[in-house]
């Protein structure tokens, strides 16, 4: 695993701290084959900005470690670095570094609420749910298991190294109680007309920003969920990918 630390100067980071961040991810990530694994840590201020992404479907390039869009175009601030493999999956995570803030908590998208005495129990908090997706769709582990079980394995995960996470379930009812706003009120859903596609459906790519693929019929893999901005579908020379809806359209 290659890893690459950016802070608020531009440039690739060299302080002290980027050895003892490489050793934490390490640690987190030991008995994983990460061979082709880039993890990216951003530490950045701002509030609200804490995330983390796992790019594994596909290979990328290094032209793909930066993106001026979306919610990861702060990656336009920083340099390439040299060394990067040819291809590879990235993990991309942003925190903000404000240690005195700590301890922290912050409740995710998916209703767990999270303690975290110190950054480093953050960090490696963020990294190790990553690391799940990163096992299950680079090195086909964990299958069927999504977000709530990457979690899971994540809060084990770093316990079993000692560090300090807390964290609290959502109520496995509050969802049955109150439905997702999509499903209360369809006609808000901006992608309600993928919603009941079935599988092998045909769709066109309308927009591919490195033009691959644009005008391409591709194939649904599958279904949607209720509340997915994406649809796994399989472009004409067999792969899948993970194609944002707003840049689809049915067939």
């Amino acid at each position: 695993m290659r890893v690459h630390l950016f802070s608020r100067e531009a440039g690739l980071s060299e302080r002290p701290a980027d050895d003892r961040i490489r050793s934490l991810l390490e640690q987190v990530a030991l008995g994983t084959d990460t061979k082709d694994l880039v993890a990216a840590v951003y530490i950045l201020p701002g509030p609200h900005q804490v995330r983390g992404t796992a790019y594994c479907l596909h290979w990328l390039e290094p032209k793909h470690f930066r993106t001026s869009r979306g919610k990861w175009k702060c990656t336009q601030k920083f340099v390439i670095p040299e060394a990067l493999p040819d291809r590879y999956k990235l993990i991309r995570i942003r925190l903000d570094g404000h240690r005195a803030s700590y301890p922290r908590t912050e409740k995710d998208l998916y209703g767990w609420t999270f303690r975290y005495p110190a950054f480093e129990d953050h960090l490696a908090l963020l990294f190790a749910h990553e690391l799940h997706h990163f096992r299950r769709y680079h090195l086909n582990l964990h299958r069927r298991e999504g977000e709530h079980k990457a979690n899971q394995w994540a809060l084990d995960r770093v316990r079993a190294l000692g560090f300090r996470v807390e964290a609290e379930k959502p109520d496995p009812d509050s969802g049955k109680r109150r439905p997702s706003l999509w499903k209360r009120c369809p006609w808000l859903d901006p992608f309600r007309h993928f919603r009941a596609l079935p599988a092998g459906s045909s769709l066109v790519i309308i927009h591919d920003p490195d033009g691959r693929y644009s005008g391409d019929r591709v194939t649904l893999v599958r279904p949607p969920r209720s509340n997915a901005r994406r649809l796994v579908v399989r472009t004409p020379d067999g792969r899948d990918w993970r194609w944002p809806m707003a840049w689809l359209n049915p067939e």
